[in-house]
């Protein structure tokens, strides 16, 4: 397993400061968010873009994943093209910058219907034939593994697969047992965070989410991919600035990881 974060947490930081501050704390890769013209933006040029992956190559950093904020909920079809187009013009930045994984939600202002799955195989596919995968986050209305298990099986596509973020899906109440059951085989990078009982961000180890369980786990299941620190400063300013959360996330991490080896 490796160790990375979302440039959520760092909302302040310039794409050379996300580059240059990831590899002197030591992470294995970075999650880059395409949001309001912060770090990654398909309006990027080519040599923008190649810039930029050479840029974290030269430095050791990996890019596991870019963020996008497309949705598929409802039967709109005009909304569900649009959305559709967005994301594979997301995969398309994904692709340039060697990125293999590009982040989709369902959303939460309606159901996922076989209409939303129809456009969200057609997007898995279109992202593959460029040598990317579609990962559907859980989260709003696809907030468990067994919701995320009957996704994947009505998207039906190879290119569609799911990213687990645990606060989710312990909110919903699936342990982290069942949601590796329903949907373990699909899950191909893991947003990892603390919170309190009321379900306030904390600093890792400060708060009540079973996350030593959860990498007990993801060893056990010979899980291989990044997790991912998503630490939502840009929402919550009030949150401890990334110069402390990120070093602390990754001292924490990297315990819990060597011991469940």
């Amino acid at each position: 397993m490796k160790l990375c974060f979302s440039t959520l947490g760092c909302p302040d930081w310039d794409i050379t400061q996300v580059a240059q501050n990831a590899a002197a704390y030591g992470f294995d890769g970075v999650e880059l968010r395409i949001r309001d013209d912060r770090h990654v933006d398909p309006a990027l040029t080519k040599n923008e873009r190649a810039h930029i992956k050479d840029m974290f190559a030269a430095r050791g950093v990996d890019i596991p994943i870019i963020s996008g904020y497309t949705t598929f909920y409802g039967s709109d079809p005009t909304r569900l093209k649009e959305n559709e187009d967005k994301l594979i013009i997301n995969a398309e930045l994904a692709a340039d910058l060697g990125v293999k994984y590009v982040r989709t939600f369902i959303g939460e202002l309606g159901a996922f219907t076989e209409v939303g799955a129809q456009y969200l195989h057609a997007a898995g596919n279109r992202a593959a034939a460029l040598g990317v995968t579609v990962l559907v986050e859980i989260h709003d209305v696809i907030n468990s593994g067994k919701k995320a298990a009957e996704l994947i099986d009505m998207v039906n596509s190879p290119g569609v697969a799911i990213l687990w973020d645990i606060h989710h899906s312990l909110r919903d109440g699936e342990s982290p047992q069942d949601t590796w059951r329903h949907v373990g085989a699909h899950i191909r990078h893991v947003h990892i965070k603390d919170a309190d009982a009321a379900h306030n961000l904390c600093l890792m180890g400060e708060g009540v989410l079973p996350v030593p369980a959860i990498i007990k786990l993801l060893a056990e299941k010979n899980f291989d991919g990044f997790l991912s620190f998503e630490w939502e400063k840009m929402w919550v300013p009030s949150l401890p600035n990334p110069e402390i959360a990120l070093p602390h996330y990754l001292a924490y991490m990297r315990e819990l990881v060597k011991a469940a080896r």
